[in-house]
């Protein structure tokens, strides 16, 4: 990033040409069933664990570290019995309460995983982790390696007309993508910016990916690839073009090597949704 000059950088974050990076395996999401609610009803959230089109498995309660709504500047905290389950999803089930605009919030515990050299290096090219890639194939001596993970992802929705603030609320997740805008407030042709933040400082070259429901593109090995991929400025700020109306998503992987007696890498996934009309 060092070489690239301010123009360059600008350019590629506002790149809008589709590219090659699978969608992994692995990504966690929350799709309201209703973006747009009206207040004081009841609603659905489902959480999804696989990609933005498919569930794989549901998650259990114990798994959840934290989960918070924020409405209006007031945090409120579903319980467990709250959740429900089915073959490959969970459902929160909740009420919209007052007008304006929320943030629903979902973050888990993180687990370790291990896995052979080349399982690491293979995994790393299928959920586009680049930048650790690259480092490891250069520099690595682990015959295993021990990767501590976990998930970070939020959904925004709109009660009623009035807009509001908590779309950016800050839940103090280990990795946060907040959005520079309300989205409620955008259409279909605007563009939208955001800010990547580690432990609440910002992240300068993150690899990011934002595509919708309903996009379809493929490579030319017939691999789904995003609409978007992008990295963050110096600030840990980018932004696209919302080229479609439909429920988007921005994605990520920040990895690091850690030198910690139980792991060698350490992984925050984060995910975003919201509609866009």
């Amino acid at each position: 990033m060092k070489n690239i000059n301010q123009t360059a950088l600008y350019l590629l974050i506002l790149a809008v040409a589709t590219v090659a990076a699978p969608v992994s395996a692995h990504e966690m999401f929350l799709k309201p069933e209703n973006s747009r609610q009206t207040p004081d009803s009841p609603q659905v959230l489902r959480l999804i664990n696989g990609t933005f089109d498919k569930s794989e498995n549901a998650i259990t309660r114990d798994r959840m570290a934290d989960v918070s709504i924020v409405a209006n500047g007031k945090v409120t905290k579903p319980r467990p019995s709250d959740w429900r389950d089915d073959e490959n999803s969970s459902y929160l089930n909740y009420n919209s309460g007052e007008a304006g605009t929320h943030v629903i919030g979902v973050s888990t515990k993180p687990r370790i995983i291990t896995m052979s050299a080349d399982d690491f290096i293979a995994y790393l090219k299928h959920d586009g982790v680049l930048d650790t890639l690259a480092t490891f194939q250069a520099n690595n001596t682990l015959a295993e390696v021990r990767e501590r993970y976990s998930k970070h992802i939020r959904t925004i929705v709109q009660v009623g007309d009035e807009r509001t603030d908590s779309y950016a609320a800050k839940l103090g997740y280990p990795v946060e993508i907040i959005l520079d805008k309300n989205p409620y407030k955008l259409r279909f042709g605007d563009d939208i910016g955001f800010q990547v933040l580690h432990n609440g400082e910002p992240v300068r070259g993150q690899l990011v990916r934002a595509s919708y429901e309903g996009f379809h593109g493929h490579d030319d090995s017939g691999g789904h690839i995003n609409s978007y991929e992008m990295r963050t400025d110096e600030d840990g700020r980018a932004r696209f073009l919302l080229n479609n109306k439909a429920l988007w998503y921005i994605s990520l992987i920040h990895m690091e090597k850690i030198d910690d007696p139980d792991a060698d890498y350490e992984s925050n996934w984060a995910t975003i949704t919201f509609k866009v009309d």
